[in-house]
Protein backbone atom coordinates (compact mmCIF):
# COMPACT_ATOMS: atom_id res chain seq x y z
CA UNK A 1 0.00 0.00 0.00
CA UNK A 2 1.54 3.43 -0.77
CA UNK A 3 0.22 7.09 0.29
CA UNK A 4 -0.60 9.78 -1.74
CA UNK A 5 3.21 10.76 -1.90
CA UNK A 6 4.34 7.26 -3.50
CA UNK A 7 5.65 6.41 -0.18
CA UNK A 8 4.88 2.45 1.03
CA UNK A 9 3.24 2.15 4.27
CA UNK A 10 4.52 -1.11 5.66
CA UNK A 11 3.21 -3.23 9.19
CA UNK A 12 6.67 -3.61 10.25
CA UNK A 13 10.07 -3.57 8.36
CA UNK A 14 11.00 -5.39 5.81
CA UNK A 15 11.95 -8.80 6.11
CA UNK A 16 13.90 -11.83 3.43
CA UNK A 17 11.38 -13.23 0.89
CA UNK A 18 9.72 -9.82 0.74
CA UNK A 19 8.84 -8.11 -2.55
CA UNK A 20 8.84 -4.47 -3.84
CA UNK A 21 9.23 -2.04 -6.99
CA UNK A 22 12.40 -0.09 -7.11
CA UNK A 23 13.96 2.26 -9.55
CA UNK A 24 17.51 1.65 -9.77
CA UNK A 25 19.44 5.08 -9.81
CA UNK A 26 23.04 4.60 -9.22
CA UNK A 27 25.71 1.99 -8.94
CA UNK A 28 27.20 0.32 -5.62
CA UNK A 29 31.20 1.52 -5.26
CA UNK A 30 31.58 -2.03 -3.38
CA UNK A 31 30.49 -4.29 -5.32
CA UNK A 32 28.85 -3.14 -8.70
CA UNK A 33 25.56 -3.50 -7.94
CA UNK A 34 22.28 -1.50 -8.96
CA UNK A 35 21.54 1.17 -5.72
CA UNK A 36 18.08 1.61 -5.23
CA UNK A 37 16.00 3.39 -2.45
CA UNK A 38 13.17 2.45 -0.74
CA UNK A 39 11.04 5.23 1.11
CA UNK A 40 8.25 3.63 3.63
CA UNK A 41 6.17 4.77 6.66
CA UNK A 42 6.76 1.20 9.22
CA UNK A 43 4.25 0.06 12.07
CA UNK A 44 1.15 2.01 13.46
CA UNK A 45 2.80 4.94 14.38
CA UNK A 46 4.12 5.37 10.65
CA UNK A 47 7.76 6.04 11.44
CA UNK A 48 9.11 7.34 8.49
CA UNK A 49 12.36 5.62 6.92
CA UNK A 50 14.93 5.22 3.94
CA UNK A 51 16.05 1.75 2.99
CA UNK A 52 19.25 1.27 0.31
CA UNK A 53 18.81 -1.42 -1.77
CA UNK A 54 22.01 -3.27 -3.55
CA UNK A 55 20.25 -5.14 -6.54
CA UNK A 56 22.04 -7.68 -8.50
CA UNK A 57 22.14 -7.35 -12.08
CA UNK A 58 20.66 -3.99 -11.88
CA UNK A 59 21.87 -1.34 -13.94
CA UNK A 60 20.73 2.83 -13.75
CA UNK A 61 17.39 3.59 -14.96
CA UNK A 62 15.96 0.01 -14.45
CA UNK A 63 12.56 -0.20 -12.90
CA UNK A 64 12.52 -3.82 -11.40
CA UNK A 65 10.24 -6.18 -8.75
CA UNK A 66 13.04 -7.15 -6.50
CA UNK A 67 12.93 -10.23 -4.10
CA UNK A 68 14.75 -8.84 -0.63
CA UNK A 69 17.86 -11.72 0.09
CA UNK A 70 19.30 -10.43 3.03
CA UNK A 71 18.68 -7.08 5.43
CA UNK A 72 20.39 -5.42 7.95
CA UNK A 73 19.26 -2.16 9.81
CA UNK A 74 18.94 0.16 6.75
CA UNK A 75 20.29 -1.56 3.78
CA UNK A 76 18.72 -4.82 1.59
CA UNK A 77 20.54 -6.56 -0.90
CA UNK A 78 17.84 -8.54 -3.68
CA UNK A 79 17.32 -9.93 -6.69
CA UNK A 80 15.72 -8.95 -9.79
CA UNK A 81 12.46 -11.28 -10.11
CA UNK A 82 10.81 -8.93 -12.46
CA UNK A 83 11.83 -6.16 -15.31
CA UNK A 84 9.03 -3.85 -14.78
CA UNK A 85 10.92 -1.28 -17.35
CA UNK A 86 14.46 -1.66 -18.12
CA UNK A 87 16.98 0.79 -18.61
CA UNK A 88 17.43 2.45 -21.69
CA UNK A 89 21.13 2.45 -21.04
CA UNK A 90 21.01 -1.63 -20.58
CA UNK A 91 22.33 -3.84 -23.40
CA UNK A 92 22.22 -7.78 -24.03
CA UNK A 93 25.36 -9.16 -22.02
CA UNK A 94 28.04 -11.35 -24.32
CA UNK A 95 28.66 -13.88 -22.07
CA UNK A 96 26.46 -17.08 -21.19
CA UNK A 97 27.94 -17.09 -17.65
CA UNK A 98 26.49 -13.11 -16.87
CA UNK A 99 24.25 -13.00 -13.82
CA UNK A 100 23.35 -16.15 -13.67
CA UNK A 101 24.75 -17.09 -9.85
CA UNK A 102 21.16 -17.84 -8.71
CA UNK A 103 21.19 -20.88 -11.39
CA UNK A 104 23.47 -23.19 -10.12
CA UNK A 105 26.44 -24.28 -12.38
CA UNK A 106 25.72 -20.90 -14.75
CA UNK A 107 27.07 -17.89 -13.96
CA UNK A 108 30.76 -16.75 -11.93
CA UNK A 109 29.21 -13.46 -10.58
CA UNK A 110 31.81 -11.08 -12.67
CA UNK A 111 31.63 -8.85 -14.69
CA UNK A 112 29.11 -7.01 -12.92
CA UNK A 113 28.36 -4.16 -15.50
CA UNK A 114 28.60 -6.54 -18.45
CA UNK A 115 24.47 -5.34 -19.28
CA UNK A 116 25.68 -1.16 -19.32
CA UNK A 117 26.35 -0.46 -22.56
CA UNK A 118 30.31 0.68 -22.48
CA UNK A 119 29.34 4.34 -22.69
CA UNK A 120 27.54 4.19 -19.99
CA UNK A 121 30.07 2.03 -17.95
CA UNK A 122 32.16 5.25 -17.88
CA UNK A 123 29.73 7.85 -17.26
CA UNK A 124 28.65 5.24 -13.99
CA UNK A 125 32.18 5.42 -13.04
CA UNK A 126 32.76 9.10 -13.27
CA UNK A 127 29.57 9.59 -11.20
CA UNK A 128 30.75 6.87 -8.39
CA UNK A 129 34.17 8.66 -8.32
CA UNK A 130 32.59 12.20 -7.95
CA UNK A 131 29.88 10.67 -5.18
CA UNK A 132 32.76 9.24 -3.10
CA UNK A 133 34.80 12.42 -3.21
CA UNK A 134 31.88 14.33 -2.43
CA UNK A 135 31.15 12.50 0.19
CA UNK A 136 34.81 12.93 1.85
CA UNK A 137 34.55 16.66 1.50
CA UNK A 138 36.65 16.97 -1.97
CA UNK A 139 34.99 18.81 -4.40
CA UNK A 140 33.60 16.95 -7.13
CA UNK A 141 34.19 19.35 -9.82
CA UNK A 142 38.20 17.69 -9.62
CA UNK A 143 37.22 14.57 -11.33
CA UNK A 144 37.43 14.72 -14.86
CA UNK A 145 35.43 12.15 -17.06
CA UNK A 146 36.66 8.39 -17.55
CA UNK A 147 39.28 7.43 -20.00
CA UNK A 148 37.99 4.54 -21.74
CA UNK A 149 39.37 2.40 -23.82
CA UNK A 150 39.23 1.96 -27.73
CA UNK A 151 37.94 -1.81 -27.43
CA UNK A 152 36.78 -2.95 -23.51
CA UNK A 153 36.90 -6.77 -24.99
CA UNK A 154 39.53 -9.09 -24.24
CA UNK A 155 42.03 -7.36 -22.60
CA UNK A 156 42.92 -9.49 -19.76
CA UNK A 157 46.84 -10.77 -19.76
CA UNK A 158 46.16 -12.79 -17.45
CA UNK A 159 43.73 -15.85 -15.99
CA UNK A 160 44.03 -17.92 -13.01
CA UNK A 161 41.60 -20.76 -13.13
CA UNK A 162 40.82 -23.20 -10.76
CA UNK A 163 40.48 -26.93 -10.21
CA UNK A 164 37.34 -28.56 -8.28
CA UNK A 165 34.37 -29.88 -8.26
CA UNK A 166 31.04 -27.84 -9.35
CA UNK A 167 28.01 -27.88 -7.90
CA UNK A 168 26.63 -31.48 -8.65
CA UNK A 169 30.12 -32.97 -7.59
CA UNK A 170 31.27 -33.48 -11.03
CA UNK A 171 34.75 -32.54 -12.49
CA UNK A 172 35.09 -29.15 -13.31
CA UNK A 173 38.05 -26.09 -14.21
CA UNK A 174 36.80 -22.26 -14.26
CA UNK A 175 36.42 -19.73 -11.44
CA UNK A 176 34.64 -19.98 -7.95
CA UNK A 177 31.17 -18.18 -8.16
CA UNK A 178 30.71 -14.94 -6.13
CA UNK A 179 29.74 -16.21 -2.44
CA UNK A 180 30.67 -20.07 -2.93
CA UNK A 181 34.22 -20.83 -2.31
CA UNK A 182 34.40 -24.09 -2.49
CA UNK A 183 32.19 -24.69 -6.17
CA UNK A 184 33.99 -24.29 -8.98
CA UNK A 185 32.02 -23.27 -12.49
CA UNK A 186 32.85 -24.95 -15.72
CA UNK A 187 33.82 -22.16 -17.56
CA UNK A 188 32.52 -22.61 -20.88
CA UNK A 189 33.79 -18.65 -22.53
CA UNK A 190 35.01 -15.48 -21.52
CA UNK A 191 35.19 -12.44 -23.34
CA UNK A 192 37.86 -10.45 -21.03
CA UNK A 193 40.62 -13.09 -21.75
CA UNK A 194 41.28 -13.99 -25.27
CA UNK A 195 39.23 -16.53 -27.74
CA UNK A 196 41.83 -18.91 -27.41
CA UNK A 197 41.56 -19.29 -23.76
CA UNK A 198 37.61 -19.87 -24.50
CA UNK A 199 38.57 -22.30 -26.48
CA UNK A 200 41.38 -24.17 -24.47
CA UNK A 201 39.82 -24.21 -21.16
CA UNK A 202 36.85 -26.40 -21.36
CA UNK A 203 39.86 -28.51 -23.89
CA UNK A 204 41.67 -28.81 -20.74
CA UNK A 205 39.35 -29.96 -18.30
CA UNK A 206 38.00 -32.52 -20.60
CA UNK A 207 41.61 -33.95 -21.01
CA UNK A 208 42.41 -33.87 -17.41
CA UNK A 209 38.63 -35.50 -17.01
CA UNK A 210 40.02 -38.62 -19.57
CA UNK A 211 43.71 -38.82 -18.05
CA UNK A 212 41.13 -39.39 -14.88
CA UNK A 213 43.76 -36.92 -12.68
CA UNK A 214 42.61 -35.65 -9.06
CA UNK A 215 41.95 -32.79 -8.48
CA UNK A 216 43.58 -30.91 -5.10
CA UNK A 217 41.01 -30.89 -2.31
CA UNK A 218 42.07 -28.37 0.66
CA UNK A 219 39.98 -30.08 3.49
CA UNK A 220 41.72 -33.50 3.02
CA UNK A 221 44.98 -31.88 1.62
CA UNK A 222 44.58 -34.85 -1.06
CA UNK A 223 44.64 -34.82 -5.01
CA UNK A 224 47.38 -33.03 -7.80
CA UNK A 225 45.34 -30.51 -9.80
CA UNK A 226 45.37 -27.21 -8.22
CA UNK A 227 45.15 -23.82 -10.88
CA UNK A 228 45.91 -23.33 -14.60
CA UNK A 229 47.22 -19.74 -15.18
CA UNK A 230 47.54 -18.29 -18.34
CA UNK A 231 48.74 -15.05 -19.39
CA UNK A 232 49.24 -13.61 -22.85
CA UNK A 233 51.47 -11.01 -24.07
CA UNK A 234 48.99 -8.60 -25.99
CA UNK A 235 52.11 -6.76 -27.92
CA UNK A 236 54.53 -9.46 -28.24
CA UNK A 237 51.75 -12.63 -28.86
CA UNK A 238 53.54 -14.55 -26.45
CA UNK A 239 51.18 -17.09 -24.53
CA UNK A 240 52.53 -19.08 -21.29
CA UNK A 241 50.41 -21.59 -19.70
CA UNK A 242 51.11 -22.81 -16.12
CA UNK A 243 49.90 -26.02 -14.67
CA UNK A 244 50.28 -25.54 -10.77
CA UNK A 245 49.70 -29.02 -8.85
CA UNK A 246 50.88 -30.46 -5.57
CA UNK A 247 54.44 -31.68 -5.27
CA UNK A 248 55.06 -34.96 -6.77
CA UNK A 249 58.31 -35.49 -8.23
CA UNK A 250 56.77 -39.34 -9.76
CA UNK A 251 54.07 -37.02 -11.56
CA UNK A 252 56.53 -35.48 -14.54
CA UNK A 253 55.44 -37.61 -17.31
CA UNK A 254 52.13 -36.92 -16.64
CA UNK A 255 52.94 -32.82 -16.79
CA UNK A 256 54.82 -33.83 -19.84
CA UNK A 257 51.60 -35.32 -21.20
CA UNK A 258 49.81 -32.49 -20.81
CA UNK A 259 52.28 -29.88 -22.13
CA UNK A 260 51.92 -32.50 -25.28
CA UNK A 261 48.39 -32.14 -25.50
CA UNK A 262 48.33 -27.95 -24.84
CA UNK A 263 50.72 -27.72 -27.68
CA UNK A 264 48.72 -30.08 -29.97
CA UNK A 265 45.55 -28.26 -29.22
CA UNK A 266 47.06 -24.66 -30.37
CA UNK A 267 48.45 -26.14 -33.21
CA UNK A 268 45.01 -27.12 -34.16
CA UNK A 269 43.95 -23.88 -33.73
CA UNK A 270 46.43 -22.55 -35.66
CA UNK A 271 47.75 -20.51 -32.87
CA UNK A 272 50.58 -21.03 -30.19
CA UNK A 273 51.86 -21.52 -26.76
CA UNK A 274 55.62 -20.11 -26.32
CA UNK A 275 55.97 -21.42 -22.79
CA UNK A 276 54.77 -24.13 -20.80
CA UNK A 277 55.72 -24.33 -16.90
CA UNK A 278 54.91 -26.96 -14.26
CA UNK A 279 54.94 -25.68 -10.72
CA UNK A 280 54.41 -27.93 -7.76
CA UNK A 281 52.84 -25.67 -4.95
CA UNK A 282 54.37 -26.78 -1.26
CA UNK A 283 52.46 -26.02 1.50
CA UNK A 284 52.85 -27.24 5.15
CA UNK A 285 51.30 -26.02 8.22
CA UNK A 286 53.61 -24.80 10.00
CA UNK A 287 56.16 -23.81 7.06
CA UNK A 288 56.40 -21.46 4.53
CA UNK A 289 54.36 -22.07 1.64
CA UNK A 290 57.16 -21.98 -1.43
CA UNK A 291 57.09 -22.79 -5.55
CA UNK A 292 59.00 -25.31 -7.52
CA UNK A 293 58.97 -24.59 -11.12
CA UNK A 294 60.06 -26.82 -13.90
CA UNK A 295 59.81 -25.30 -17.47
CA UNK A 296 58.37 -28.17 -20.03
CA UNK A 297 58.50 -26.14 -23.09
CA UNK A 298 60.04 -22.69 -24.26
CA UNK A 299 61.57 -20.40 -21.60
CA UNK A 300 60.71 -19.85 -17.86
CA UNK A 301 59.49 -15.88 -18.83
CA UNK A 302 57.07 -14.57 -20.66
CA UNK A 303 57.82 -11.55 -22.61
CA UNK A 304 55.50 -8.27 -23.19
CA UNK A 305 55.54 -4.47 -24.14
CA UNK A 306 54.99 -1.29 -23.01
CA UNK A 307 54.34 1.41 -25.87
CA UNK A 308 55.09 4.71 -24.17
CA UNK A 309 57.10 6.94 -27.14
CA UNK A 310 59.44 3.82 -27.08
CA UNK A 311 59.24 0.53 -26.86
CA UNK A 312 59.82 -0.94 -22.95
CA UNK A 313 60.07 -4.77 -23.16
CA UNK A 314 59.77 -6.78 -20.18
CA UNK A 315 60.34 -10.73 -18.61
CA UNK A 316 57.15 -11.77 -16.64
CA UNK A 317 57.94 -14.72 -14.40
CA UNK A 318 55.11 -17.07 -13.23
CA UNK A 319 55.11 -15.73 -10.22
CA UNK A 320 56.23 -11.73 -10.72
CA UNK A 321 53.29 -8.86 -10.97
CA UNK A 322 52.65 -7.45 -14.15
CA UNK A 323 49.00 -5.06 -14.78
CA UNK A 324 47.11 -7.45 -15.70
CA UNK A 325 45.99 -5.19 -18.99
CA UNK A 326 48.77 -4.38 -21.25
CA UNK A 327 47.09 -1.08 -23.63
CA UNK A 328 45.41 -0.10 -19.95
CA UNK A 329 48.69 -0.05 -18.48
CA UNK A 330 49.94 1.89 -21.17
CA UNK A 331 46.52 4.44 -21.00
CA UNK A 332 47.77 4.90 -17.13
CA UNK A 333 51.29 5.11 -17.52
CA UNK A 334 50.93 8.08 -19.96
CA UNK A 335 48.90 9.81 -17.81
CA UNK A 336 51.05 9.48 -15.12
CA UNK A 337 53.90 10.51 -17.19
CA UNK A 338 51.81 13.67 -18.47
CA UNK A 339 51.26 14.85 -14.88
CA UNK A 340 54.40 14.25 -13.32
CA UNK A 341 55.81 16.63 -15.50
CA UNK A 342 59.61 15.26 -14.57
CA UNK A 343 61.39 17.59 -16.95
CA UNK A 344 64.71 16.12 -15.13
CA UNK A 345 63.50 16.11 -11.92
CA UNK A 346 64.34 13.86 -9.18
CA UNK A 347 61.49 10.51 -8.74
CA UNK A 348 60.87 8.67 -5.96
CA UNK A 349 58.44 5.32 -6.85
CA UNK A 350 57.29 4.40 -4.06
CA UNK A 351 55.56 0.93 -3.63
CA UNK A 352 57.15 0.54 -6.68
CA UNK A 353 56.58 -3.32 -7.15
CA UNK A 354 58.20 -4.71 -10.34
CA UNK A 355 59.40 -0.98 -11.35
CA UNK A 356 57.42 -0.67 -14.41
CA UNK A 357 55.76 3.05 -13.60
CA UNK A 358 59.82 4.06 -12.68
CA UNK A 359 61.00 2.73 -15.70
CA UNK A 360 58.26 4.41 -17.73
CA UNK A 361 59.08 7.51 -16.55
CA UNK A 362 63.01 6.98 -16.78
CA UNK A 363 63.18 8.83 -19.82
CA UNK A 364 62.31 12.42 -18.49
CA UNK A 365 64.19 12.25 -14.72
CA UNK A 366 67.39 13.16 -13.92
CA UNK A 367 67.17 9.93 -11.61
CA UNK A 368 64.74 7.67 -9.89
CA UNK A 369 64.60 5.62 -6.56
CA UNK A 370 61.78 3.02 -6.39
CA UNK A 371 61.01 1.36 -2.65
CA UNK A 372 59.16 -1.80 -2.46
CA UNK A 373 58.92 -4.29 0.78
CA UNK A 374 58.86 -7.61 -0.91
CA UNK A 375 62.33 -8.26 -2.40
CA UNK A 376 61.30 -10.50 -5.28
CA UNK A 377 59.62 -7.59 -6.78
CA UNK A 378 62.89 -5.32 -6.36
CA UNK A 379 65.36 -8.24 -8.48
CA UNK A 380 62.51 -8.06 -11.11
CA UNK A 381 62.84 -4.41 -11.14
CA UNK A 382 66.65 -4.43 -11.18
CA UNK A 383 66.32 -6.74 -14.51
CA UNK A 384 63.72 -4.92 -16.00
CA UNK A 385 65.78 -2.07 -15.97
CA UNK A 386 68.80 -3.53 -17.14
CA UNK A 387 66.75 -5.09 -19.98
CA UNK A 388 65.56 -1.89 -21.09
CA UNK A 389 69.18 -0.03 -20.97
CA UNK A 390 68.04 2.27 -17.90
CA UNK A 391 71.24 3.05 -16.04
CA UNK A 392 69.44 6.20 -13.66
CA UNK A 393 67.08 3.92 -11.88
CA UNK A 394 68.01 2.63 -8.44
CA UNK A 395 65.19 0.54 -6.59
CA UNK A 396 65.92 -0.53 -2.94
CA UNK A 397 64.03 -3.12 -0.72
CA UNK A 398 62.55 -1.91 2.51
CA UNK A 399 59.48 -0.30 4.05
CA UNK A 400 58.86 2.60 2.11
CA UNK A 401 57.94 4.39 5.79
CA UNK A 402 60.90 3.36 7.21
CA UNK A 403 63.09 4.09 4.17
CA UNK A 404 61.55 8.24 4.69
CA UNK A 405 61.71 8.02 8.21
CA UNK A 406 65.57 7.59 8.43
CA UNK A 407 66.35 10.34 6.20
CA UNK A 408 67.14 7.85 2.92
CA UNK A 409 65.21 9.35 0.28
CA UNK A 410 64.75 12.65 -1.17
CA UNK A 411 63.03 13.87 -4.20
CA UNK A 412 61.38 16.39 -5.74
CA UNK A 413 58.26 14.49 -7.37
CA UNK A 414 56.90 11.41 -5.41
CA UNK A 415 54.69 8.44 -7.46
CA UNK A 416 52.68 6.69 -4.87
CA UNK A 417 50.94 3.31 -6.13
CA UNK A 418 49.58 1.46 -2.45
CA UNK A 419 47.88 -1.61 -2.08
CA UNK A 420 44.18 -1.29 -2.11
CA UNK A 421 43.87 -0.38 1.48
CA UNK A 422 45.94 2.80 0.51
CA UNK A 423 48.41 4.67 2.89
CA UNK A 424 48.99 3.69 6.11
CA UNK A 425 48.04 6.38 8.66
CA UNK A 426 52.05 7.60 9.27
CA UNK A 427 52.83 7.34 5.28
CA UNK A 428 51.44 11.38 5.37
CA UNK A 429 54.63 12.21 7.85
CA UNK A 430 56.59 10.26 5.88
CA UNK A 431 55.82 12.02 2.59
CA UNK A 432 56.73 15.40 4.83
CA UNK A 433 60.17 14.00 5.20
CA UNK A 434 61.14 13.10 1.58
CA UNK A 435 60.67 16.78 0.81
CA UNK A 436 58.28 16.14 -2.29
CA UNK A 437 56.58 19.22 -3.75
CA UNK A 438 54.69 17.45 -6.55
CA UNK A 439 52.73 14.13 -5.82
CA UNK A 440 51.11 11.65 -8.56
CA UNK A 441 48.88 9.22 -6.81
CA UNK A 442 48.03 5.99 -8.58
CA UNK A 443 44.80 4.30 -6.67
CA UNK A 444 42.99 1.05 -7.58
CA UNK A 445 40.18 2.17 -4.79
CA UNK A 446 38.55 5.18 -4.71
CA UNK A 447 37.39 4.71 -1.29
CA UNK A 448 40.86 4.51 0.15
CA UNK A 449 41.95 7.49 -2.20
CA UNK A 450 39.37 9.77 -0.90
CA UNK A 451 40.17 9.24 2.99
CA UNK A 452 44.24 9.98 1.96
CA UNK A 453 43.14 13.20 0.09
CA UNK A 454 41.45 14.03 2.98
CA UNK A 455 44.29 13.69 5.40
CA UNK A 456 46.77 15.02 3.06
CA UNK A 457 44.76 18.12 2.80
CA UNK A 458 45.04 18.36 6.33
CA UNK A 459 48.97 18.23 5.73
CA UNK A 460 49.18 21.09 3.18
CA UNK A 461 48.97 19.27 -0.34
CA UNK A 462 46.09 20.61 -2.49
CA UNK A 463 44.48 18.24 -5.04
CA UNK A 464 44.60 19.72 -8.69
CA UNK A 465 43.00 16.75 -10.49
CA UNK A 466 41.66 13.47 -10.06
CA UNK A 467 41.26 11.13 -13.52
CA UNK A 468 39.81 7.93 -13.38
CA UNK A 469 41.19 5.60 -16.06
CA UNK A 470 39.40 2.53 -16.76
CA UNK A 471 41.69 -0.47 -16.56
CA UNK A 472 38.54 -2.89 -16.17
CA UNK A 473 35.88 -2.77 -18.59
CA UNK A 474 32.46 -4.55 -17.48
CA UNK A 475 33.51 -4.31 -14.29
CA UNK A 476 33.03 -1.94 -11.69
CA UNK A 477 36.87 -1.05 -10.45
CA UNK A 478 38.22 1.94 -11.81
CA UNK A 479 42.09 3.01 -11.28
CA UNK A 480 42.13 6.68 -10.47
CA UNK A 481 45.67 9.59 -11.27
CA UNK A 482 45.43 12.47 -8.46
CA UNK A 483 47.69 14.92 -8.96
CA UNK A 484 48.77 17.00 -5.43
CA UNK A 485 51.02 19.70 -5.02
CA UNK A 486 51.97 22.16 -1.91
Amino acid sequence: MTDPSGRLELPRGPRSGDAFVVDVVDMDARKGRGLAYLEADIGPQKEPRTYSVLVRKGVPGDRVKIGVEAYKKSRMEARIDEFVEPSPMRVEPRCQHYGRREIPGKGCGGCTLQALDYRHQLIVKEKMVKGLMQRAGIDPGLVHPTLGMASPWYYRNKVELSFGDDHERQFALGFHPTGYKHDVLALKECHLMSEFVSAFVPAVQQWCAEQGLEKYHHRSNTGWLRTLTIREGKRTGDRMVELTTTPDPNSIGTAQAFADFALGFANKQNDQITNIIWTQHHAQRGSKTWFEHQTLHGSDTLREELHLGRELSFEIHPRAFFQPNTLGAEMLYTKIIERAELNGATLLDLYCGTGTIGIALAGSAKNVVGVDIVQGAIDNAHRNAAQNGVENAEFICGDVGAILDADQLKGDIAVLDPPRAGLLPNAHEHLDASGVERLVYVSCNPRSLARDLVNLHERGWKTHSIEPVDMFPQTHHIENVALLTR
